[in-house]
């Protein structure tokens, strides 16, 4: 399980450029970027890099209703304050497939690819979900006490969790762009 930080980095794609310096393709923050002298210097392993680098292509671009969702909460405030409350108080779920299901048989077919998924999906799934969740809700909760902009604060929640795994992606229905079939 990857824990991230709610404030990383790569969960913000807004960050300044006064701000931030470009370091090996990543955007991240001047003090991060420039250590300080006589600082420990402190480099990733080989398995680290891979990691990272996967993180960062597994963030999915925001979908046409997701755009839609923000254009729509731009035009009235309380709309996006009431979108993004919303937002962070709502745990994740798995979205099944239902439409073969009778009498007593396992749901276990997700909606949005029609995958089997077993018990060993599910609990990663919750685990992940706890800690996704608690993060978003942070951002909620610490971007509100600043002040931010509700629509800013929908923006991030949306764009922190289209960063996340593509089974929770795939799970949640969130944004989903498979190229497979349910079936």
């Amino acid at each position: 399980m990857i824990i991230q930080s709610s404030y990383g980095a790569l969960a913000y794609s807004g960050i300044s450029a006064s701000s931030a310096q470009r370091q090996e393709g990543r955007t991240v923050p001047a003090a991060i970027a420039a250590p300080a002298k006589n600082a420990d210097q402190v480099s990733l392993s080989a398995a680290g890099k891979t990691l990272a680098a996967s993180a960062v292509t597994s963030t999915q671009a925001r979908t046409p209703a997701q755009e839609k969702l923000i254009m729509a909460a731009s035009s009235d405030r309380a709309s996006a304050d009431k979108i993004a409350y919303d937002m962070a108080i709502t745990p994740s779920t798995i979205f099944y497939n239902i439409s073969d299901v009778g009498g007593g048989e396992e749901v276990n077919k997700l909606s949005t690819s029609g995958r089997i998924i077993d018990d060993g999906f599910k609990d990663r799934f919750n685990s992940e979900a706890s800690v996704i969740d608690a993060q978003r809700r942070a951002i909620y909760e610490s971007e509100k006490a600043k002040g931010t902009d509700p629509l800013q604060i929908l923006s991030m929640m949306i764009d922190f969790t289209n960063s996340q795994s593509a089974d929770y992606l795939e799970a949640t229905g969130w944004g989903w762009r498979g190229s497979s079939s349910p079936g």
